[in-house]
């Protein structure tokens, strides 16, 4: 979980903003009921975006209250809770923080290794707590495929970004019946969000993966130290791509009665990402000073 699928929130109306910023505060509470208070400092909003495609596809009821948290602890804010798929995606962003962490215990050196092995101290018992077997498996399964072909330094996007996508896969449709119509859809979705954030955090990270002899697919395939323009419009266009089946995917949810989160999925993966990749590629960080505080 990286933090690349997010909602573009002047898009947004205020219903909906609620909702998402709902979701949000919902999913950090989830957490430090299912995995303990200090699991919420590892919360992204790409959880988020699990707990309401989740939600969509299994209709699963939840309750709004109003509450101050640690983090605001003056100011009631709404949040969701008492739902089942708020807690899939509480111990689900606990077990893939476990498996980033051991990566980064593995790859990195220094202050960076040093702090995720610090971090692990709490990571590890979270996990535990989660109790989520299957994504579990499938991440020890994985990983380890992507980790030899990150050592092998292989020249292929492909391989590396399919390996990454079928996890995502995994995370988005662990749990749901199997073959039933939304373990097939969330397992599209998730499938092609994990090629999205694949390919966008490898694009974010080349100049600092080349300048410490790190594996990076683009480096390895087109012998680039940084990206230029004709890679950056390559990589943009595959963005697109994925995000499009995305959207294609979407479209075959029955979003009748829930059109808040209908709203608040097309608008992650329609503005949201796109946004997201304008930043990493051509650096387009718009000047948001109005935009409502999360």
């Amino acid at each position: 979980m990286f933090g690349y699928v997010k909602a573009y929130i002047p898009e947004l109306r205020i219903k909906e903003y609620e909702l998402y910023r709902a979701g949000y505060c919902g999913v950090c509470k989830a957490m430090g009921k299912c995995t303990g208070c200090t699991s919420r400092l590892t919360l992204t909003w790409d959880s988020v975006f699990l707990f309401f495609l989740r939600t969509a596809l299994t209709r699963a009821e939840f309750k709004m209250d109003k509450g101050a948290c640690i983090a605001h602890p003056f100011n009631k804010r709404k949040y969701i809770h008492s739902s089942a798929e708020l807690d899939y995606a509480a111990k689900a962003t606990a077990v893939m923080t476990y498996y980033k962490l051991l990566d980064d215990i593995s790859d990195e050196h220094g202050a960076k290794g040093l702090l995720a092995r610090i971090a692990m101290i709490e990571a590890r018992p979270a996990k535990r707590k989660a109790e989520l077997a299957s994504l579990s498996a499938a991440c020890e399964e994985l990983l380890p495929q992507l980790s030899e072909i990150e050592k092998a330094a292989k020249p292929s996007f492909d391989k590396p970004a399919d390996i990454s996508a079928r996890l995502t896969a995994e995370l988005f449709a662990s749990g749901l019946e199997k073959g039933s119509r939304a373990e097939i859809i969330a397992r599209e979705i998730g499938y092609h969000t994990g090629k999205f954030i694949y390919a966008a955090d490898a694009a974010d990270d080349l100049s600092s993966d080349v300048k410490k002899g790190r594996y990076n697919p683009y480096a390895a395939m087109l012998g680039i130290t940084k990206l230029d323009d004709t890679a950056k419009d390559m990589i943009r266009d595959a963005l697109r791509c994925e995000t499009g089946n995305v959207l294609k995917a979407l479209d075959l949810i029955d979003f009748e009665g829930i059109e808040g989160i209908k709203a608040i999925l097309y608008n992650i993966a329609y503005h949201g990402m796109a946004k997201r990749a304008e930043e990493i590629l051509y650096g387009k960080k718009e000047d948001h000073t109005d935009e409502r505080s999360i």
